[in-house]
């Protein structure tokens, strides 16, 4: 009888272990569950905009969306400890809306943003400013468009062959 409730007990803790195991490995369980998944990555004026965008761009240049700055700035090094992880805190975290990249080699070719009524908030015009500068000074074209229920293929056509 002893033999008996000790296999008994070693049964279920062999039980409780592996379902420890198994559930563990679960992604619910991995602290995932404040988490949904998007319905688009694109806002309703970013995926209009990306439409023409595809209409009117050269077939050597592909367009990707929400890059992240760091993807396409990188840190340089050599500055005082602590200002390249300041430098790098900047940017890690924030996007371009639109990279425009040459399809052969994904080289940038320039940025799109989409200007909303949200750009005349004091905190997002400091973001558009550091955005601003990191494009300029690195010669990379910039282009800020108002974003809108429409968006005019000519007009965006002409504006993109002025810096394609």
């Amino acid at each position: 009888m002893f033999r008996l409730l000790l296999l008994f007990a070693l049964l279920l803790a062999i039980i409780w272990v592996v379902r420890t195991i198994l559930l563990g490995r679960r992604p619910e369980r991995a602290g995932t569950e404040a988490y949904y998944l998007r319905e688009s990555l694109l806002s309703p004026a970013e995926r209009s905009f990306l439409g023409v965008l595809d209409q009117v761009l050269p077939a050597h240049v592909r367009v990707l969306a929400k890059v992240r700055l760091e993807d396409v700035f990188g840190v340089r090094t050599g500055q005082m400890p602590g200002a390249w992880q300041a430098a790098r805190n900047r940017i890690n975290r924030r996007h371009v809306d639109f990279l425009l990249v040459r399809a052969s080699d994904f080289a940038p070719l320039a940025g799109i943003e989409l200007d909303d009524s949200s750009h005349a908030e004091p905190r997002i015009k400091e973001r558009d400013l550091l955005v601003d500068g990191l494009f300029f000074n690195s010669g990379l074209p910039l282009i800020r468009h108002p974003a809108q229920r429409s968006y005019d293929p000519a007009a965006l056509k002409a504006k993109l062959d002025e810096i394609l």
